[in-house]
């Protein structure tokens, strides 16, 4: 593949994904590069996607492929890649050979798209690629990383001043816990309804974050709604539970400013709460309210008449939005197969 393909200006992308080819398969990658092109030539010039996803690379394999990507100080692409490398032990050390790609001085990040989930970087992972300045990068994948609120903590910390291009964070399945999510939420701009200055320094272009299964928590949950600059908010599997959704049911009164798809799914909310909340929704402030929410989600939660009843006069109030929710359960006496 190195010898095949160095010099190729037509390949696009690469997916060696699930090769377990480990270190010894990128050194000997490496080697073809090095023997077949140009000191002053890009390796691979046209490639905009890289997948390595479970190829069993540690931290030694990173640092070999930072520096195939990287190739000479000289040498620049004009392409960025999306890279994906999850599944990947590298590790905490590892992240160091990421900063690499992330943060090359003249010219930026060569890496635009990260999917490094599942790479056990933890704390002090994250902590290393809060390092430096990562202009470009505008999506990232780190869930499923044993990062905790720690972590959570550092990460917050750069977001307001080493990310400027990221619009997406997946940081998933990562037990952050309330302060976590809440010192995330904290480096991003607020709404202008809840009455709080708006700091010019936090971080306004984020516009996409995945926060399932990270025990957000009611007070993570009300800090992630009370948000001015998210689109998409997923806080799927946090089981805040019917205290959770009566938390966050005033921040969702008539609607919401600027969150266009939220996901409220498997958070075991009784349907009294599931109720309380979609009148919420339903309950416009004034004529004047307008709301950008399109898409909410709510499986995972019980839902009977009650909540049949209360989406009605929901979808009467706002009609084009999208409710997807559990089949009415059987006492309820909807007998309706189809899931709306």
């Amino acid at each position: 593949i190195g010898r095949t393909f160095v010099h190729s200006t037509f390949l696009t992308q690469l997916d060696l994904s699930r090769n377990d080819f480990g270190n010894d398969g990128i050194v000997q990658l490496s080697k073809a590069v090095v023997e077949h092109h140009d000191d002053d030539a890009v390796a691979f010039p046209a490639l905009e996607q890289l997948i390595l996803s479970e190829c069993n690379i540690d931290s030694a394999g990173m640092d070999v492929l930072a520096k195939i990507l990287l190739g000479q100080e000289n040498t620049r692409r004009s392409k960025r890649i999306h890279l994906a490398i999850g599944s990947n032990p590298i590790g905490s050390v590892g992240c160091h050979s990421l900063v690499q790609l992330l943060s090359c001085a003249d010219h930026g990040s060569i890496i635009s798209h990260l999917q490094a989930a599942q790479c056990s970087i933890g704390d002090k992972g994250v902590g290393i690629l809060s390092n430096g300045y990562h202009q470009n990068v505008e999506i990232m994948d780190i869930s499923d990383n044993n990062i905790t609120k720690d972590g959570a903590k550092k990460f917050a910390q750069s977001l307001s001043h080493s990310w400027p291009d990221l619009v997406e964070l997946k940081i998933a399945k990562n037990e952050l816990g309330s302060d976590g999510v809440s010192a995330i939420l904290a480096s991003l701009v607020t709404r202008s309804d809840t009455g709080e200055s708006t700091d010019s320094e936090k971080n306004s272009t984020l516009k996409n974050l995945d926060l399932s299964y990270t025990s957000c928590g009611a007070e993570g949950a009300k800090a992630a709604l009370a948000s001015g600059g998210l689109h998409t908010l997923r806080l799927f599997g946090n089981t805040i539970g019917s205290d959770g959704f009566d938390a966050i049911a005033p921040l969702l009164q008539g609607g919401h400013p600027n969150i266009e798809n939220l996901d409220l799914g498997g958070n075991n909310a009784e349907e009294d709460s599931v109720v309380r909340l979609l009148d919420s929704i339903a309950d416009k402030k004034d004529d004047s309210t307008h709301s950008r929410l399109a898409v909410l989600e709510i499986g995972g939660n019980k839902f009977g008449d009650m909540a049949m009843e209360a989406l009605t006069r929901l979808q009467s109030v706002w009609p084009e939005l999208d409710v997807a929710h559990d089949k009415p359960v059987e006492e309820s006496g909807w007998k309706d197969e189809d899931q709306d």
